[in-house]
């Protein structure tokens, strides 16, 4: 069956915001995805309405219920009595609704009421210790996933949505199409029950009417006030603010006895039912919600104002309190049945959750700071939780910080590089080891003191200027007597300067060496070699000489002889 709330895995960025969020920890972080387990959800939208990326989306039947409207099918529309929060004039409702399409429209404060007068009844009985009321789906959820041992307290009733769904099916016949619009999530579940099975054809929530009345760009200026088909119970319109069930059934008789607790948020909710389960409590019946301030303000509310506003409109809509209290005939029975749903899961071993706190850098209790940014209460939870497969490692925030950290410190303390990195007024911000024995100054010292009490600044300045980067560049500080090879980056996240420097000092040295010898290696060659061609030009000189004497010494020779001839 698909799900009801679905991840955008695109847009899920690790950001593990929805995790951290669910008060039930029922999703799961795999694959650097969240990932909801429907079999621990409660559907209290938290995630939703939590997630910065928008990658939650929940389970639409808008275009199920267009189409009944195209089929011409009789479609009944059951809203939620919080809708007078949606619009400033909810006495239009009527009107659009039926301007939408809808066959008839009716208040599910009818099912409401019904469901007052079995809360009535189990009043006058008497023969359970506690009454926690059953309307909210998220809560009896909750109680079911959670807290089954606490099912016998739940009072055995139907929630307004199913009873009202009875009392229209019995109303309109088998092949009318049902619809709910409310507030709630958590009601697209409990329509499609087994045990529910054919009360509730679709599930429209008030965000999904708001978008879609704008869609079809109907103008509430240019309606006339309409009527509901259903003769209002005006005290049961109540029902969706905090203590509205009490306030609804102190309108018919009272309690007969029993004190009143009324509970909304999750947590209250958990919190009272660990007191229950210790038993703490005992006479009370026991108004629950799951959402802050009632049904008014749900995760899918529609409603641009605070949960403050949207009361003071359902209550200026509902009038002056009723002194009396509808009675409204039905012959549906209206009894609920709930089980335990719990989810049965493998537990480490004692010597199992010490070897997963070990890896997560857990060895002592000092060690678990159950800071909950894990999205678990304690570190023991989170520990379990990785045994489960439910998350990962790396989700440990304090972890992940102290891992960085010792890593980082570690790469700065052995590398063989000066690295430190100042701000845009060229005050050190980081100074690592290397840095220190360079320099001769602490890492304490030098976090109060200026780059350019130390060395010539001008590169820097001109990246701090530009934006830009060194990279490989070779710089002399004369001061120090060292020579390095610099890469000099600006980082506009953290507007900061990262100086690296490598020692090149005996590399430049030798390299400065290396020419000098070229260098006199080439003068002495040039000596030689003017030195040589001296000696040739003397010796061309002499060998000339001693030509032209031989060739008059010959010459006269020649004379000589010839003459004796």
């Amino acid at each position: 069956m698909t799900s009801i709330i679905s991840l955008k895995k695109v847009r899920c960025k690790n950001c593990h915001k929805c995790i951290r969020s669910c008060p039930v920890n029922s999703i799961m972080y795999k694959d650097d995805q969240a990932q909801i387990m429907p079999e621990q959800c409660i559907l209290c939208g938290h995630c939703i309405n939590t997630c910065p990326q928008n990658a939650k989306t929940v389970l639409s039947d808008i275009f199920k219920i267009r189409g009944y409207l195209k089929a011409h099918a009789v479609t009944v529309l059951s809203i939620a009595p919080s809708f007078s929060g949606l619009l400033r004039r909810p006495s239009l409702l009527p009107a659009i609704l039926k301007k939408l399409g809808f066959s008839y429209v009716h208040e599910t404060s009818e099912g409401a009421a019904l469901v007052s007068l079995e809360y009535q009844r189990l009043l006058e009985l008497g023969t359970m210790d506690n009454i926690i009321t059953t309307c909210c789906p998220t809560v009896n959820m909750l109680l079911e996933k959670y807290y089954p041992d606490l099912i016998p307290q739940m009072a055995p009733v139907v929630s307004p949505m199913v009873a009202h769904a009875k009392l229209l099916r019995e109303k309109y016949g088998p092949s009318a199409k049902i619809i709910f619009v409310g507030p709630c999530i958590s009601k697209k579940e409990e329509a499609r029950d087994p045990r529910n099975a054919g009360l509730v054809d679709a599930v429209l929530t008030f965000e999904e009417l708001i978008h879609w009345i704008k869609e079809e760009g109907l103008d509430q200026d240019d309606l006339e006030e309409g009527s509901f088909d259903n003769d209002s119970p005006a005290s049961a319109r109540m029902y969706p603010i905090t203590s509205g069930i009490v306030t609804t059934i102190i309108a018919q008789k009272g309690f007969y006895g029993y004190k009143t607790l009324c509970v909304d948020d999750i947590e209250n909710c958990k919190a009272l039912f660990q007191d229950i389960r210790h038993g703490e409590v005992h006479g009370c019946f026991i108004e629950v919600n799951s959402c802050p301030g009632g049904c008014i303000n749900g995760p899918v509310s529609g409603h641009e104002g605070s949960r403050f506003s949207a009361r003071l409109a359902v209550e200026a809509y509902t009038g002056p309190e009723q002194t009396t209290f509808p009675r409204i005939q039905r012959d549906s029975d209206l009894q609920a049945q709930f089980r335990d749903a719990s989810q049965k899961e493998d537990m480490p071993t004692e010597e199992e959750l010490k070897q997963i706190l070990h890896h997560i850098g857990k060895e002592t209790r000092e060690d678990e700071l159950n800071c909950g940014a894990c999205g678990y209460s304690t570190c023991r939870e989170k520990a379990i939780s990785i045994f489960q497969g439910k998350s990962e490692p790396t989700m440990c925030l304090p972890y992940m910080k102290e891992l960085a950290q010792s890593l980082s410190n570690s790469i700065l303390k052995v590398t063989p590089n000066v690295i430190f990195a100042v701000d845009e007024d060229l005050r050190i911000r980081e100074f690592n080891y290397q840095a220190e024995r360079v320099f001769g100054l602490s890492r304490k010292e030098a976090l109060d003191t200026y780059l350019y009490e130390l060395i010539d600044t001008s590169d820097y300045e001109h990246i701090i200027k530009s934006r830009s980067a060194f990279l490989d560049r070779i710089v002399t500080y004369d001061n120090l007597g060292m020579t390095f090879s610099a890469n000099i980056l600006y980082m506009p996240e953290q507007r900061m300067v990262l100086g690296i420097l490598k020692d090149v000092t005996q590399e430049e040295r030798a390299k400065a060496n290396h020419h000098t010898l070229q260098m006199d290696t080439i003068a002495m060659a040039q000596k030689v070699i003017d030195k040589q061609m001296t000696v040739a030009q003397e010796i061309a000189g002499l060998l000339g000489e001693t030509t032209a004497e031989t060739k008059v010494t010959l010459s006269r020779l020649k004379d000589m002889i010839s003459g004796e001839e």
